[in-house]
């Protein structure tokens, strides 16, 4: 994570005026190994800007009061607590001055072998074939915080991970990986009746809807103009990927023909409640050409623009 972020209205902002720029970091851009890393606040320079990652990544932070954001939201993150983060998920970390804090980054398939879950399917794996997947599906719903004697034993394996990734050798990985798993186990152990009960009433659809409002809004405000994936993800703090399973699964269509459907919506309501010209319509919902508009309204209404104004006037 170890990014500074403006604060999440500013950032919001910013996003839906197209000026964000999320840069998604593949496994060698940040770590030295392509399947492990863990590193503290002095290994590298922190990045600055909103990001999204193809890897998972865990966050300790040991001293110095912070916040974290993730998928919009803005949640504490004190001393003595993780941040884990779900392969690409928008999100920073604002850290306090002088900040002592443990980066692990790690490949999808470093803990399972052949793991190739998209990010949808990972919030909708069942916890009992996926427990590690909990703590990261639902951050941003639970803290994680820890009281002292919890974070030391935390603290206990951060430094053994960072032993062992120090020193590799025959076996090392193996060791690595069950010291990962118990890390990650015991903060879901200590946080467990709060994640049960997310688990149980499915709370990340919550934040689809959420995201899914963000969204609507963001095109609804923009159908004017061409619109691509990429800036209505950015806008909605999503991976484009993550948009278009979403869409899909939620509305049976890919986003051109979601995009499409908003944009024949509108023009409906417009040809129906105001005295516009066919051709400002067709302007104020993305078509630079008149006939071209009137052929796609045709297909999806089954009639032209000009018809089905006059059927509306009669039918008042």
């Amino acid at each position: 994570m170890d990014i500074t972020a403006p604060a999440p209205r500013q950032r919001a902002k910013a996003a839906a005026a197209g000026d964000a720029d999320i840069k998604t970091y593949r496994m060698v851009e940040r770590s030295q190994r392509l399947d492990f890393e863990i590193r503290d606040q002095d290994a590298r320079p922190p990045v600055v800007s909103l990001h999204r990652h193809e890897f998972f990544q865990i966050e300790a932070n040991l001293s110095g009061d912070s916040h974290h954001v993730i998928d919009g939201r803005r949640c504490p993150y004190p001393p003595r607590s993780l941040v884990f983060v779900l392969p690409y998920r928008v999100h920073c970390a604002h850290h306090a001055a002088d900040p002592r804090y443990y980066v692990i980054n790690f490949a999808t398939d470093f803990l399972r072998a052949g793991f190739a879950l998209s990010p949808l399917e990972m919030e909708e794996a069942s916890v009992a074939q996926y427990p590690e997947l909990l703590p990261f599906v639902y951050e941003g719903y639970v803290d994680f915080v820890f009281d002292e004697p919890q974070f030391a034993h935390i603290r206990t394996l951060l430094e053994r991970l960072a032993q062992l990734h120090a020193r590799r050798t025959v076996g090392t990985l193996t060791r690595i990986q069950g010291t990962l798993l118990e890390l990650i186990g015991f903060a879901t152990e200590c946080h467990a009746e709060q994640l049960q009960a997310l688990s149980e009433h499915r709370v990340y659809l919550e934040g689809r809807s959420d995201a899914l409002g963000r969204v609507v809004k963001f095109i609804d405000e923009h159908l004017a103009r061409p619109i691509s994936l990429n800036e209505v993800a950015e806008a909605a703090f999503l991976s484009p990927n993550y948009l278009s399973q979403l869409l899909k699964k939620q509305t049976g269509q890919a986003f051109v023909e979601w995009l499409t459907a908003r944009r024949m919506q509108r023009a409906r309501e417009l040809l129906a409640h105001t005295g516009d010209r066919v051709s400002a319509i067709a302007k104020a919902v993305g078509f630079a050409d008149e006939a071209y508009f009137a052929r796609r309204f045709a297909q999806h209404f089954g009639m032209p623009p000009s018809k089905y104004r006059q059927s509306v006037v009669r039918e008042r």
